[in-house]
């Protein structure tokens, strides 16, 4: 064992201890990686082999009572959908090893790399996690933002729409907001000098109506982003990708792949644009 693969080993096993992997392969992971597997790993999509940052926003669950990652039971219905995601994903399971370094040894996303540092509780250790996020996905064109919740938003029910709050403003407004991405962290990614499209990971609640929500937020991400396109995945708890794109070309190249996803897999999955 070479000096590197010690490091590595060490680093693993104490993130092995703080890090809350209850949803690695459940049917939200399936879903995002079936989706980005069709984008970034197809040699029919014009983003095969593009580098991918997945930002995971790990935490260690403290205080928190919830059933979240129980959707394991999902094989049947996608079965023939994508078969080494399958395979993988239920070997996972049945060896008991439902960790997200796991995945990332798994080469599902041969290109892509994952970062999982623990994102802190103190609002000020919260702007250096961010910036070690931003260093690390510097010079990759495709950037996946994947909290727990998504977007920290203010359901405002009568005016059926959100107020998408900021880390600088509205951090302690949140019990977790670690399972949150605020509305200027967003911003900071989408602002990385390499970057082509951001993804944007959203669960969604009981404001009002799934596709109203998803209908709302892209109306309002397109005024601070110009260039956007939304997928619903439906199974189980139904969430939604947002993707923010720098240019029309890069929106109506995604767009097209999209709709032949969505297409091919119509029961499981919805776009809007």
């Amino acid at each position: 064992m070479d000096i590197q693969e010690k490091r590595y080993n060490a680093k693993y096993k104490e993130r092995e201890i703080m890090m809350q992997d209850r949803y690695v392969a459940d049917v939200g992971d399936f879903g995002k990686f079936q989706l980005f597997r069709y984008l970034f790993n197809h040699s029919q999509s014009p983003f095969d082999r593009k580098e991918l940052a997945q930002i995971w926003f790990m935490h260690k669950g403290e205080g928190e009572k919830n059933n979240d990652g129980r959707h394991i039971d999902y094989f049947e219905r996608m079965t023939g959908t994508d078969e080494y995601l399958e395979y993988s994903l239920m070997d996972l399971i049945m060896r008991d090893r439902r960790e997200v370094e796991e995945l990332e040894r798994l080469k599902l996303l041969p290109h892509a790399k994952f970062f999982y540092n623990e994102v802190p509780k103190a609002l000020e250790d919260r702007y250096l996690w961010l910036n070690e996020a931003l260093t690390f996905s510097m010079h990759s064109p495709i950037v996946a933002v994947a909290p727990d919740n998504g977007m920290a938003l203010k359901c405002k029910r009568e005016q059926r729409m959100f107020e998408r709050l900021t880390l600088s403003e509205h951090y302690r407004q949140k019990v977790y907001p670690h399972k949150y991405i605020f509305a200027d962290e967003v911003s900071y990614f989408y602002r990385l000098p390499h970057l082509e499209i951001c993804i944007v990971y959203q669960h969604l609640g009981r404001c009002f109506s799934h596709d109203e929500q998803i209908e709302t937020l892209l109306a309002q991400l397109r005024e601070a982003y110009d260039h956007v396109v939304a997928v619903k995945h439906k199974p189980y708890s139904p969430r939604a990708f947002f993707f923010l794109c720098k240019s029309d070309v890069i929106l109506e190249s995604l767009s097209e792949r999209l709709k032949c996803f969505t297409d091919e897999y119509a029961e499981f999955w919805k776009l809007f644009r």
